[in-house]
């Protein structure tokens, strides 16, 4: 610190101060590489997410195709069905391969 005097007894005091600044250089680094960790973690969180909205609809693409497929099975299945339980089908079977007959009037019981 230095005094220079100006004259009638005033002085000018003439001193250079190195301030602090106002938020240390360390904490500023650590504040940036963290916003940065934070940034990359949600792109990758961003990515993720969009990779399981893919997935999921491929999932739900797969499960109608599936769906679709059983329901025309179901069709198949009920028509063949039908056709099993037919009264003509029932008959022709009963008299051709289990040999049975129709009653006789006199073996009703009424």
């Amino acid at each position: 610190m230095t005094r220079i005097t100006v004259g009638n007894g005033v002085y000018i005091i003439s001193e250079i101060r190195k301030e602090k600044p106002l938020a240390p250089v360390a904490h500023r680094r650590k504040g940036v590489f963290i916003f940065v960790f934070v940034l990359v973690a949600l792109g990758l969180f961003n990515v993720w997410l969009s990779g399981q909205c893919v997935r999921t609809g491929y999932r739900i693409s797969s499960a109608l195709e599936e769906m679709h497929t059983l329901q025309e099975q179901k069709d198949v299945l009920g028509t063949e069905v039908l056709t099993l339980r037919s009264p003509s089908r029932i008959e022709t079977i009963a008299r051709t391969q289990l040999g049975m007959v129709d009653p006789l009037m006199e073996g009703v019981i009424r």
